[in-house]
């Protein structure tokens, strides 16, 4: 709709025109005070002013203290930061204390780098170097979330460093040895030979265009069936070949039907009936084969077979039964090695085989891989060479059948991103057996956002029966058990743990390395009873950093050590999360529970738990530096993505990116693009127009000359009845978490609502009436100003905060600060303007306005009419059956407003046929529109009076002799006449 406002200032009733002035500004400008005042000091308010409110408690999943900050940090930080800002809004006292996970492999490279030049670099030089990288790090990570307007307890932030922190973790640990959860054992686990140390399945990193060498090979059996025996070959197919000198039994399934073949190359063999023709169209190249004979699996049970290559002139192994044996892939027979394999392992324990693993750290094979030649394979890494190798000799001993490239799935290390293991070593594990059943009962209790979350966590759980808690880095928090030097025996007792703990919080972790490696101290007293300290050393394992991070509910409310803390009201991650955070958390929660003796109900340590996706770039491609696609956090608030305006970044600060977070759905990955970022910058600048104007508006505002609806003009009611639903409506959102659907329905209503009705009809009143008139339109404004503060809050923090700046005296001294003021008490307050039955007719007066709008464009195309005050308006009511009495009664009802809602200079309504004169018009444009099935028609026409020269409506009287444009209507006459020293303009 046309807007009149560049136009009066021209005309020389200007100076009687009370138009807005506001000193705030149209673009955000760099302003640190708004921002301290909007997170650091709203904090320490909250922290003070509502010590006995009810606390609400988000516990930090810690980011990593390790280089830049990126988009995903920015997702995570500001969907916490609005859920804060929320629940402060409701009332409550938050608690949001942040914290950082500074330990782990990443920095300990980083800090072996920078110590590259020093060749005898020892755990405690690693140590202060990587102390020195996390804490730097921490300091530059911190810097840029307060630069997003993230409100938090920055001053008592908790680093998995501190000793503190350690201290607590320990503590834990101490309980969880007591109750017999943590053990150690020679069994296999994921290694990493590029990071050299075992991995927890949260490590790892699953690709599935991983290519490995499979093979079929063979083994000799001497088959013993009725009496008889024969000479054959167990057919094994396996995509690690490197395994194979690790072999130590082979698996088959008791219900599979299995033949005997007989094959021209390679004599007689034994595979699964139903694997046949894929096995000869792979292994054979489509080789004709008869099949001699065939039996069970059962009956090939307690048979036995001879490794020929790795096991020459040693005792024959047997064939065992297992349930994961299937003819989907492979032969139907496995190859077992219990040193690389957890079924492999768990199977032949249970038959009390020992697991072998000629592997070292390195990934490379040892002497014993081929003790009657080591050389041949010694050295040569299991995943390159050292698997060639294997298959040469198995060649040259003719137990190779064939090999062929195999695509699929496998594990990496996340960090390194290369390819890991499974290899038997020495590891501390905690038994998850006993956790499980409680850790799952008690997630029937948490609120997952979104639901699918609970599946997702409760399916890592289950399929977890252990967890290597043990890691061979210097840089992290030490296993605190000592060794016997002689029998390698560990001491591990929650006795010992808690006498290291007593010296560890007097002399810092850094001492478990720098001390003498005799130093008693270490030893407990009862242990030297029985050991002389020198007997005894100190390990040199590091706990998991998912042991770290999953201790961290310790720091929630700062109990004193053994206590355990109530659970966070929320934790908010991402979706990986489950397999990680989430589960270490639950699972040291739990165990700490379990240790206490008449706890009957095990809860999480979180009520509610959110996660949220990846952000991808706008093809849903994940940011890489390497493909160019990766946008940072600064990029977004600086504007620097889009297209210039004016030849400067569009600019918009930190509640740009915040913005645009919150318009995200988090529930799934969110696509970055450079639409997106124009759309959140549009509705920013919206913002701050119509901040700037209600500011501008109300700057002279004295007080509410009205209170409550029953007194206010019907555009004021349906504002006021408007703003009310939408304060209801995102509330609601907010309180679900569907930030996204709230700033939707914010857009749509600052939109439609706002700007394209409310705005439009009061300007008349704001510009060019006095008193009461006038007043009203201010106090609607006063309250829709507050209104729409509180629902921005936890989104834009620092609009709201600049707008309380430039905000008019009266607000400023009778109202609280928005940011501090309870949202849920205003929403009870705006409860007074809610009319049912403003609300059922609105519809109709917008149906009304609409048809009067598409007439008006065909007059204004017709070059009939300018501003929209240009015409009369006069509303038909066609039908006069059905509910047009309803119809008719709803315009009666508002008919005195009709014209200030239109925003035109007269409405008439009329029932039926209009009188003869309407249509004397010299021009009139007609649009047909329905309501509840009564047809109506909009008929916009010629008005038949002069237009007014202070406020254009047609309504001032025709002067004859050419003097018309100097008359004013009549209620300009009034207005102006009361003005002080006020007089017509002159000739």
């Amino acid at each position: 709709m046309p807007n009149p406002t560049r136009k009066l200032l021209s005309s020389a009733w200007a100076s009687t025109l009370l138009l807005p002035k506001s000193s705030f500004p149209p673009r955000a400008l760099p302003n640190t005070s708004y921002l301290a005042r909007c997170t650091d000091d709203l904090y320490k308010w909250q922290r003070s002013a509502r010590k006995s409110a009810t606390p609400f408690v988000l516990h930090d999943g810690p980011p990593f203290a390790n280089g830049p900050l990126h988009v995903g940090h920015a997702v995570n930080k500001i969907l916490k930061d609005i859920t804060c800002r929320f629940e402060l809004s409701r009332g409550k006292r938050v608690q949001y204390v942040p914290g950082w996970d500074c330990h782990g492999l990443p920095i300990e490279i980083k800090a072996l780098e920078k110590q590259r030049s020093n060749a005898s670099v020892d755990p405690v030089q690693i140590r202060h170097a990587a102390r020195s990288l996390a804490s730097q790090a921490i300091v530059e990570q911190r810097d840029s979330f307060r630069q997003w307007g993230i409100m938090a307890e920055w001053d008592n932030a908790w680093k998995s460093m501190d000793l503190d922190f350690e201290l607590r973790q320990l503590d834990v640990f101490k309980f969880m040895v007591k109750a017999g959860f943590i053990n150690r054992r020679f069994k296999p686990v994921h290694w990493s030979p590029s990071s050299r140390t075992a991995l927890a399945e949260a490590e790892l990193e699953y690709r599935e265009d991983h290519r490995s060498m499979a093979a079929y090979v063979k083994y000799p059996m001497e088959l013993h069936l009725d009496g008889e025996t024969s000479i054959i070959h167990a057919l094994v197919w396996t995509t690690t070949p490197w395994t194979l000198p690790a072999n130590r039994t082979i698996a088959v399934h008791a219900d599979l039907e299995y033949c005997i073949i007989d094959s021209p190359t390679h004599g007689r063999l034994l595979a699964a009936r139903s694997t046949l023709e894929d096995v000869f169209k792979v292994a054979f190249g489509g080789e004709e084969y008869s099949i001699v004979d065939s039996l069970m699996g059962k009956d090939l049970v307690g048979q036995t077979y001879h490794d020929p290559v790795f096991n020459v002139g040693g005792s024959p192994r047997p064939i065992l039964h297992a349930s994961f044996v299937s003819d989907s892939t492979g032969t139907g027979l496995v190859h077992l090695a219990p040193g690389h394999g957890m079924e492999d392992y768990e199977l032949c324990l249970h038959h009390g085989i020992s697991a072998f693993a000629p592997v070292n750290d390195l990934g490379h094979f040892t002497s014993l891989a081929l003790p009657t030649d080591p050389s041949v394979l010694e050295g040569r890494s299991v995943l390159g060479e050292g698997s060639q190798a294997v298959l040469e000799l198995m060649r040259t001993k003719g137990s190779l059948v064939n090999t062929h490239e195999y695509l699929h799935k496998y594990a990496y290390d996340w960090r390194t991103k290369q390819p890991v293991i499974q290899r038997a070593t020495e590891q501390w594990f905690a038994d998850l057996g006993r956790i499980q059943t409680s850790a799952l009962e008690s997630l029937n209790e948490v609120k997952f956002i979104p639901s699918s979350g609970k599946e997702r966590l409760e399916t890592f759980i289950k399929h977890r029966r252990e967890w290597c808690i043990s890691r061979q880095r210097a840089w992290g928090v030490p296993i605190p058990a000592l060794y016997h030097r002689e029998s390698g025996k560990a001491i591990l007792t929650a006795e010992s743990v808690d006498h290291i703990i007593s010296v560890i919080r007097d002399r810092g972790t850094d001492a478990w390395w720098s001390d003498p490696e005799h130093d008693p101290r270490w030893v407990a007293p009862t242990l030297r009873f029985q050991f002389d300290p020198s007997e005894l050393r100190r390990g040199s394992d590091t706990m998991d950093v998912w042991f770290d991070s999953g201790t961290s509910w310790t720091q929630m409310m700062k109990p004193g050590l053994g206590a355990i803390c109530p659970p966070a009201d929320m934790y908010l991650e991402g979706t990986d999360q489950h397999r990680g955070w989430f589960q270490s958390s639950l699972l040291t929660y739990i165990a700490r529970q379990l240790t206490e003796s008449g706890v009957q109900e095990f809860k999480a340590p979180f009520k509610t738990l959110i996660t949220h996706g990846f952000v991808l770039d706008e093809e849903g491609r994940k940011m890489s530096k390497s493909i160019g696609n990766v946008t940072s956090p600064t990029e977004i608030m600086t504007g620097s993505r889009l297209p210039l305006v004016r030849g400067r970044a569009d600019a918009m600060g930190p509640d740009a990116l915040r913005l645009w977070v919150a318009s995200s759905d988090y529930t799934s990955d969110i696509k970055l693009s450079v639409e997106a970022l124009k759309s959140t910058n549009v509705a920013l600048a919206k913002y701050r127009t119509l901040f700037k104007f209600m500011l501008g508006a109300t700057q002279d505002f004295t007080g509410p000359m009205v209170v409550g609806k029953s007194g206010l003009q019907t555009n004021h009611r349906i504002a006021l009845c408007q703003l009310q639903h939408v304060s209801d409506r995102t509330f609601e959102l907010y309180q679900r978490h569907e930030y996204n659907k709230a700033v939707s329905e914010i857009n749509r209503y600052v939109a439609r609502d706002l700007s394209s009705f409310y705005l439009e009809t009061v300007k008349d009143c704001l510009y060019l009436e006095q008193g009461e008139v006038r007043a009203q339109a201010q106090f609607t404004l006063t309250i829709i100003l507050q209104g729409l503060q509180s629902i921005l809050g936890p989104i834009t923090p620092l609009l709201v905060e600049e707008t309380w700046a430039h905000a008019p005296k009266y607000i400023t001294s009778k109202y609280p600060h928005p940011l501090r003021t309870r949202w849920d008490i205003q929403r009870k307050y705006l409860q007074q303007f809610n009319d049912t039955q403003l609300m059922k007719d609105l519809p109709a007066t917008h149906g009304a306005l609409a048809a009067i709008q598409k007439a008006s464009e065909r007059a204004r195309a017709q070059k009939h009419m300018g501003s929209s005050l240009d015409c009369y308006v006069m509303l038909q009511v066609e039908t006069t059956h059905g509910e047009w009495q309803t119809v008719g009664d709803c315009f009666d009802r508002y008919l005195s407003d009709l014209a200030t809602l239109f925003v035109v200079s007269k409405v008439d309504v009329h029932v039926g046929q209009p009188p003869l004169h309407y249509w004397k018009a010299e021009w009139m444009e007609s649009e047909s529109f329905e309501i509840d099935g009564v047809k109506l028609r909009a008929h916009v026409y010629q008005p038949d009076q002069a237009k007014c020269p202070r406020c254009w409506r047609h309504l001032a009287p025709v002067v004859s002799g050419g003097e018309d444009e100097k008359a004013l209507c009549q209620r300009c006459r009034s207005v102006v006449q009361q003005l002080p020293q006020a007089h017509p303009p002159g000739p």
